[in-house]
């Protein structure tokens, strides 16, 4: 006797339950939603800033979290010059003496310096201080992981916290990255991981500077919404595309407490919300690649993220395709006046030739 249609069952089965998981997890976050929505309807426009937001979702008073807000303020740094120096508050007061700043405690186990034991407010006080870039945990505070410092100030903060940062995402649920997965079934066509080897690639790729924008944008000093945030480096109008585009994800961030204004910028700052982010960046990529008829596959998908291939004739019936950067760009258009950038990997030289591609798969091969 066959076993076909039992297995055609079990499958059925599996899939409705799984449908039947994701549907009472929605509810759950509408609920949620629905209260937020209510509270908000009572203290929406009152903030001065997204340092007060973050304290209102945190369960402060009013009161409490404009104090908050001043003290980020007063204690906060800028960008005095272009070449991404930073300027402490303490720094602009030419009158008032500069004291001499020891070593942190953070910076002391970054570099292998073992300190005498401190009395305990001393100590948290000094664990706190930051690599020099005196980032404090209130603004971004995974920054500090179990009292470890998880940055340093070189210009790739991140280099050897990668997976430490990546482990942040899943935090809150360890199924984070395949249920999110599973609230878009155009993603399906791709690796599970592929998601995550995005990510850690960004990471990887860090620099200070935007460290530097992420911390600027979490204490309110400036909201660009053109400037790429977060562990998905996605802008926060992006996010605001994507939520018309996918009402799940607006419902999501509703659940998860990130409602009305700069809500889009403090969900890239979040790293627990990367997950969804992504999720649904690349919902977007792949359905492009749909209506555009190219096969969507790893490869495809990691160069429509970051398109980095150049094609221009040879003067004889071939194409060249080639990696281009900066002034390179310009130059080689001066050669060759069919230059034009691949915006999708519509063929294998293509994939072959992008830098892209290379780094994202290096990432999957690494998380599988």
């Amino acid at each position: 006797m066959s076993n076909d249609p039992p297995s055609q069952s079990s499958g059925k089965n599996q899939n409705d339950s799984e449908e039947l998981s994701n549907i009472e997890f929605m509810k759950r976050q509408l609920e949620g939603a629905k209260k937020q929505l209510k509270e908000a309807t009572t203290t929406q426009g009152k903030f001065d800033s997204m340092t007060e937001l973050v304290g209102l979702q945190e369960g402060m008073t009013l009161e409490e979290a404009r104090a908050r807000a001043r003290e980020m303020r007063e204690r906060s740094f800028g960008i005095a010059f272009e070449d991404g120096t930073v300027e402490t508050t303490r720094r602009r007061d030419e009158n008032a003496a500069a004291p001499q700043k020891e070593p942190s405690a953070a910076m002391n186990a970054v570099n292998g310096v073992v300190e005498p034991e401190q009395p305990a407010a001393a100590a948290e006080q000094e664990s706190y201080s930051g690599a020099a870039l005196d980032l404090h945990p209130e603004a971004l505070p995974w920054l500090i992981d179990n009292g470890v410092c998880l940055f340093r100030d070189q210009d790739k903060p991140f280099d050897g916290f990668e997976d430490e940062l990546l482990m942040l995402t899943s935090r809150a649920d360890e199924f984070a990255w395949l249920r999110m997965i599973s609230f878009f079934p155009q993603l399906r066509s791709i690796s599970p991981d592929l998601l995550r080897a995005y990510v850690r690639n960004n990471l990887c790729e860090y620099t200070r500077n935007k460290l530097i924008e992420d911390y600027l944008v979490s204490t309110g000093q400036h909201s660009r919404h053109d400037v790429a945030l977060g562990f998905a480096q996605v802008s926060p109008s992006q996010v605001l595309d994507l939520e018309q585009r996918y009402p799940q994800l607006a419902a999501f961030f509703a659940g998860a407490g990130y409602i009305g204004a700069a809500h889009e910028s403090l969900v890239l700052l979040d790293p627990t919300c990367a997950p969804v982010v992504v999720a649904a960046h690349f919902a977007a990529l792949v359905d492009d690649l749909i209506d555009r008829v190219i096969v969507v596959n790893d490869a495809s998908v990691a160069y429509a993220l970051h398109p980095d291939v150049y094609s221009h004739s040879d003067g004889d019936q071939n194409t060249v395709y080639e990696v281009l950067e900066g002034l390179d760009v310009s130059l080689s258009k001066v050669k060759h006046w069919d230059q034009r950038l691949e915006l999708y990997a519509e063929n294998d030289e293509i994939v072959a030739a992008s830098q892209q591609v290379k780094r994202i798969l290096a990432q999957l091969e690494y998380l599988t």
